[in-house]
């Protein structure tokens, strides 16, 4: 490739085929690794483009490989030559590069045919959605609650009963509550 004047022929790329390039990158005739490097397709009717960057290594030799699966559809169902450039480009004084090298050509199998994706989701006014909500919760029947307030109530007379038979003497909860009053209501509050 010849970055001044572009390959006269058109090169092509069959559906087994793998385009590859590789080149080296120098400023000042002394290799160098650029800080990025592209191979660009362009279609000249739409303007649609696709860059393939190179892998570049430290002394400035760069590589890129372009196969089918790579193109967008756009790009590989065009019926014209797609434009292939160069795009260099490093930090610094440097002159970047940008040059058309060479026309593609894609030829595809005409017994496979051409995956279209579908049409992507476009957002917009969507139906108005009506929410179903669940019934209020129901009471238990009355006497279920009957039973067990109760069972509940049953069973202070036994607490009482229990600390009488264990020797609980009531005539000391005024001292109890007066040298305690915050934990000793808790606690008979809790009860209740």
């Amino acid at each position: 490739l010849d970055p001044s004047t572009p390959l006269s022929k058109f090169v092509s790329l069959g559906a087994s085929d793998t385009l590859k390039i590789i080149l080296t990158a120098s400023e000042d005739k002394t290799p160098k690794k650029p800080h990025q490097a592209l191979l660009t397709l362009r279609e000249a009717s739409s303007g649609l483009e696709e860059s393939y960057p190179f892998s570049v290594k430290d002394t400035g030799k760069a590589k890129v490989e372009v196969t089918h699966k790579d193109l967008p559809i756009q790009l590989l169902s065009s019926s014209q030559p797609l434009s292939a450039s160069l795009v260099i480009g490093s930090f610094g004084s440097a002159t970047p590069l940008q040059k058309h090298v060479f026309d593609l050509t894609i030829q595809r199998d005409p017994n496979t045919p051409l995956a279209i994706p579908s049409p992507p989701l476009r957002y917009g006014q969507l139906p108005e959605i009506h929410h179903i909500f669940r019934s209020d919760p129901k009471n238990p029947p009355k006497i279920i609650s009957l039973f067990f307030t109760l069972a509940v109530l049953a069973t202070l007379p036994v607490l009482l009963g229990s600390w009488l038979m264990l020797g609980a003497n009531f005539n000391h909860l005024g001292k109890a509550l007066g040298g305690a009053p915050v934990s000793h209501a808790l606690f008979f509050g809790s009860i209740v």
